[in-house]
């Protein structure tokens, strides 16, 4: 059988494009270093030229794209609805598990593993949660319910609060987080302090619980950037528990995506972020003036760090 390949024709606006912005436009989501990684070793072009991320592409040529095999065991895990409505649902997303496909995670994402679930193939993500997140996450039942629930979020009508587990004792019992934060730089994004640098990003915290050397708090984000939540309250000197990529430096979090084994359960803390979406409150996509409450309780994966330590052995 031969390798199954996916065929990009090249339009009229198209031609003389980069190959690599080419791609980029028809795979969304794709890093830029995927993107040229993907050109070196699985890319061809029809017109016979040397595939690179320069070249650029010819009027009414075919850019194909080889797939390699994924080695993927496909299994289903019973994910919990918490509710429905017309044309959605709301699906208490466990932690550990990609929303969408990604990487070597096709089958086995959140998405494709509701459609099998739910025995349909039209449903869509109405927005998404970070894979190691847990909590509320919003599925639409057809596309005109995903444009409205897509849209409610877009324009800032849907109240989220989570629930972090942060690093040390917080001070205050509320407060606001008002700093701009930029484009990402690799995979991390950064607040911006000076003026005019960065998106406007906002999110308010307040606590619930407090322990000894950590603080369980309650956020809202009221705007929606990138890893907002995660980089503000680094910012602020509390990262979220578990949080290898904004609360550790940077060798342990390329240890992790190197296979190296995981520091964070070698040291024997969480083996995620402690960061759980509790409660979406959004307008009702099939009733303009009425808003749903959607709420989660925290997981289980928390209790652990919870806990108030073990007194230390008393010697003899």
């Amino acid at each position: 059988m031969s390798e199954p390949v996916t065929r990009f024709v090249v339009g009229r606006r198209d031609g003389s494009k980069r190959l690599d912005r080419f791609l980029n436009e028809r795979i969304p989501g794709l890093s830029r270093s995927r993107i040229q990684r993907a050109i070196r070793e699985r890319v061809s072009l029809s017109w016979g030229v040397a595939a690179r991320p320069s070249t650029p592409v010819r009027t009414g040529g075919e850019v194909v794209v080889g797939h390699k095999p994924l080695d993927e065991e496909i299994r289903d895990v019973a994910l919990p609805i918490l509710a429905r409505g017309a044309g959605w649902l709301a699906v208490d997303k466990p932690a550990g598990i990609p929303v969408h496909p990604v990487n070597r995670v096709r089958e086995n994402s959140l998405i494709r593993m509701l459609r099998r679930q739910e025995g349909t193939e039209s449903l869509r993500l109405a927005h998404r949660l970070d894979r190691e997140t847990s909590g509320v996450l919003l599925v639409a039942c057809d596309t005109g319910t995903a444009r409205a629930l897509s849209g409610s979020f877009l324009r800032g009508e849907v109240r989220k609060e989570y629930l972090a587990l942060v690093a040390g004792a917080v001070d205050g019992e509320r407060g606001r987080i008002d700093l701009p934060i930029g484009d990402a730089e690799g995979r991390r994004v950064h607040v911006r302090r000076q003026a005019g640098l960065g998106q406007s990003a906002v999110t308010e915290w307040s606590v619930e619980r407090r322990f000894a050397d950590r603080t369980l708090l309650r956020v809202a984000p009221l705007t929606g950037r990138r890893h907002q939540i995660r980089v503000h309250l680094a910012a602020l000197g509390h990262p979220i528990l578990g949080d290898i990529l904004y609360g550790r430096p940077d060798r342990h979090y390329l240890d992790l995506v190197r296979g190296a084994g995981d520091v964070r359960q070698r040291e024997g803390g969480p083996r995620r972020q402690l960061l759980h979406c509790a409660r979406l409150v959004f307008p009702d996509p099939a009733r303009s003036d009425r808003r749903l409450d959607v709420a989660s309780s925290l997981p289980a994966d928390f209790e652990p760090s919870l806990a108030p330590p073990s007194p230390a052995p008393v010697s003899a």
